[in-house]
């Protein structure tokens, strides 16, 4: 029976050692992750169905208005927060590489706004 008990331990010890998550690599993942579904038709993707209308106005909440553009950088401001990007300079930089530039002032405004959960939805 202490046999069985010391090779279980062993065993998870082992186990336990050989299966810790390389936080390098899960960030990595995440925008990877992040990246590919901000691509058009993905589950980020709040920018191709306003595409054309992007400054269009829009309410956001009773009283609050803004445009598409806005709006979908808070979504996806929030989608970042909700996925567990660790920082907003973070989620700037993955904007920055989705882009292929640098995020505006007022999309990192709005990229806040979304990871901050300033605007509950």
């Amino acid at each position: 029976m202490k046999q069985l008990l010391l090779l279980l331990t062993f065993f998870f010890t082992l186990s336990a050692a050989y299966s810790q998550d390389d936080p390098t690599a899960s960030r990595t993942d995440l925008r990877n992750h992040i990246l590919k579904e901000s691509r058009e038709k993905g589950q980020l993707d709040f920018f191709t169905p306003i595409k054309g209308h992007e400054y269009d106005g829009i309410q956001i909440k009773p009283g609050i208005y803004d445009t598409k553009l806005g709006l979908a950088l808070i979504k996806w401001g929030k989608a970042n927060y909700d996925l567990g990007v660790k920082n907003l300079d973070e989620a700037y930089s993955i904007f920055a590489e989705f882009k292929g530039r640098e995020a505006r002032k007022l999309e990192k405004e709005y990229i806040k706004i979304g990871y901050n959960r300033e605007l509950e939805m």
